[in-house]
C-alpha cells in the first residue's frame, strides 16, 4: 500500500501552477498591448487583408487643396494602423498615420484629408499617393493602395472678348472669353451657386475653328436674381483641379411682374383633379389624396410639378455642343400668348387657393386641333406624356438653348429626331393642366426658364446674338467671314 502524499506538496505544486498561469496570463496581456491583438478573437488568425478604397479619387495636384476621401474596411480583427502618405523623389511625406491601441476592433471608417501640394513642397511633375492599412490578426495582415497623381500648379487664365453684357430679369445673354493654359475640363457662367457651361467657340461659328482656347456661354437671368446683391463670373477649371475665376462686365435691368387670378369652377376642377390622379396612379407617383377638392388638387400639382421638372432636367442633361438653330425663333401657332412669362398665376377652386406660381411659359388657346411647330431647329429631347404639362415635346437647340411644348393632344416627333424651324411637330390639346384647347411654350435655358418673347424677337436676336459674333469675328480673326 502507496503512502498518501504528502500535504505540502499538493500546496507547493497548486503555488508552481499559479505561478505559471500568472505568468502566462501577464504574457499574454503584455503580447496584446504590444501587438495590438487579441488571441482570443476568432479573427486572430485571419488571413484577409483589410479594403482600402479611394472615394472619388484625385484626378492631380493643383494650386489649390485637393479634397480626399479614403474608406478603410475589415470585417475580422478590425485595424491596427492606417497611413497616408505622399512621395515625391523617394522623399515620403505623411499626411495621417492612425494607431488603434486597445478598447473594442474598429471595423470600418472614412478619413477626409486635403492634400496641399504647396504646403507639401511638391515640384511640378508626378507624385504617388499610397494609403497602408494593418489589421490585428496574428499576421498583421496588410493592404496597401497607390495612385500616381500628376502635379501641375499652373491656373487657367480668362480673358473676356466680349466688353459687355446688358440683360434683363428672365432674359437670356451671351458672353465670349478665351481660356489660355490648359484645356478646362469645366468653364462657364456662374450665378447664385449654379454653373452655365460654355462651349468651344468653334462649334458655334466655322470661323473659330482654329481658335481652341475660344468660347462662348448663352446663360440665363433668373427672375429671382437680385442685380444689387447677386453676382455673376467666368469660371475655368483643369482637370486635376486648379480653377480661376474672372469678372466681366454687365448690366441687368429690374423688370415688374404681372398678377392674374385663375378661377376654376368646381365642375371642371373635379374633372382636372381625376385626370391628374389617373396620371399619378399611372405613373407610380404617391400622392395622399384626403376628399376635400382643393387640397386634393394642390397635392397633386405639387407632386406633378416635381415629377415634371425632374423629366425635363434629365431629358436637357447633356446638351448638344452644335448650333442648330438659326435666327430668330418662331410661335409654335398663329395665337397671342395668354398671360406673359414670370406673371404671378394664382389659381382659385370655390374661393380657396390651389396654386400660385410665377409662369415658367406662356399659354396659347386655339379654337380647335391646331398643328404646333417647332420654333426653330433642334433635336427632339423628349416626346411622351408629363404631369402638368400633359404630352409634350422638348426641343434641344444646341449650347443649352431648348424649347418645350405641352399640353399637347398628339405628337409627330421621334426622340433623337432632327427637326427644321416651322416643322409640325404634333397639335394642340386639352392634355395636363389644360384648361382649354391650347399649347403651352417655354424657352429653357440650361434648363432655366428664361423669357420667350427675346427669342421671338429679330431685332433682340440680331443685337445681343448676331452681332456679337460680328465683333468676335472682327477681333479674332480680323473680320474674315465664313
Amino acid at each position: 500500500m502507496s503512502p498518501p502524499p504528502e500535504r505540502g506538496g499538493a500546496i507547493y505544486s497548486t503555488f508552481l501552477l499559479l505561478v505559471s498561469l500568472g505568468i502566462l496570463t501577464a504574457g499574454g496581456v503584455a503580447f496584446m498591448k504590444a501587438s495590438h491583438t487579441n488571441p482570443l478573437s476568432p479573427a486572430f488568425l485571419e488571413q484577409a487583408p483589410p479594403q482600402v478604397s479611394l472615394v472619388q479619387p484625385p484626378l492631380g495636384i493643383g494650386a489649390d487643396a485637393v479634397p480626399l476621401k479614403i474608406l478603410v474596411e475589415d470585417s475580422g480583427a478590425g485595424f491596427d494602423e492606417v497611413i497616408v502618405r505622399i512621395s515625391q523623389r523617394n522623399q515620403p511625406k505623411e499626411l495621417l498615420r492612425k494607431r488603434y491601441e486597445g478598447g473594442a476592433p474598429v471595423h470600418s471608417q472614412v478619413f477626409d484629408l486635403a492634400i496641399n501640394g504647396k504646403e507639401l513642397g511638391l515640384r511640378e511633375g508626378n507624385a504617388e499617393l499610397q494609403v497602408l492599412a494593418f489589421d490585428r490578426s496574428l499576421w498583421s495582415n496588410g493592404a496597401t493602395v497607390s495612385k500616381l497623381l500628376p502635379v501641375n500648379f499652373i491656373k487657367p487664365h480668362i480673358t473676356v472678348v466680349t466688353p459687355q453684357q446688358n440683360g434683363v430679369l428672365g432674359g437670356s445673354e451671351l458672353v465670349f472669353y478665351k481660356i489660355l493654359g490648359k484645356q478646362p475640363k469645366v468653364q462657364g457662367v456662374v450665378s447664385k451657386n449654379a454653373l452655365f457651361s460654355g462651349f468651344p467657340a468653334s462649334e458655334w461659328d466655322p470661323t473659330f475653328k482654329s481658335y481652341d482656347s475660344l468660347y462662348v456661354a448663352l446663360f440665363p437671368i433668373p427672375p429671382s436674381f437680385r442685380p444689387g446683391s447677386d453676382s455673376m463670373q467666368l469660371i475655368a477649371r483643369d482637370d486635376i483641379g486648379n480653377s480661376t475665376s474672372a469678372p466681366f462686365n454687365y448690366r441687368i435691368r429690374q423688370r415688374k411682374w404681372s398678377a392674374f387670378k385663375v378661377s376654376l369652377p368646381e365642375q371642371g376642377a373635379k374633372q382636372l383633379r381625376d385626370r391628374l390622379a389617373a396620371f399619378a396612379q399611372r405613373s407610380g407617383i404617391p400622392v395622399q389624396l384626403g376628399g376635400d377638392l382643393s387640397g386634393d388638387l394642390r397635392a397633386l400639382l405639387r407632386a406633378l410639378h416635381t415629377f415634371d421638372e425632374t423629366g425635363i432636367a434629365e431629358s436637357l442633361r447633356s446638351p448638344e455642343a452644335k448650333r442648330h438653330w438659326s435666327g430668330a425663333f418662331i410661335k409654335p401657332v398663329s395665337a397671342t400668348p395668354s398671360s406673359s412669362f414670370g406673371d404671378m398665376r394664382t389659381v382659385v377652386v370655390g374661393g380657396s387657393e390651389v396654386l400660385k406660381s410665377q409662369a415658367s411659359g406662356v399659354r396659347m388657346a386655339v379654337r380647335s386641333r391646331t398643328p404646333v411647330m417647332a420654333a426653330n431647329a433642334g433635336k427632339v429631347a423628349f416626346a411622351g406624356e408629363l404631369g402638368e404639362l400633359g404630352l409634350s415635346v422638348i426641343i434641344d437647340h444646341g449650347f443649352g438653348l431648348a424649347t418645350v411644348y405641352g399640353h399637347l393632344s398628339e405628337t409627330s416627333a421621334a426622340p433623337g429626331s432632327v427637326v427644321a424651324k416651322n416643322q409640325p411637330i404634333g397639335r394642340t390639346g386639352t392634355s395636363g393642366l389644360a384648361l382649354s384647347e391650347e399649347v403651352y411654350f417655354e424657352v429653357r435655358l440650361h434648363g432655366v426658364p428664361v423669357s420667350p418673347n427675346e427669342w421671338w424677337d429679330e431685332s433682340w436676336v440680331t443685337d445681343h446674338i448676331d452681332n456679337k459674333v460680328a465683333f468676335v469675328r472682327t477681333e479674332v480673326v480680323g473680320g474674315a467671314g465664313e
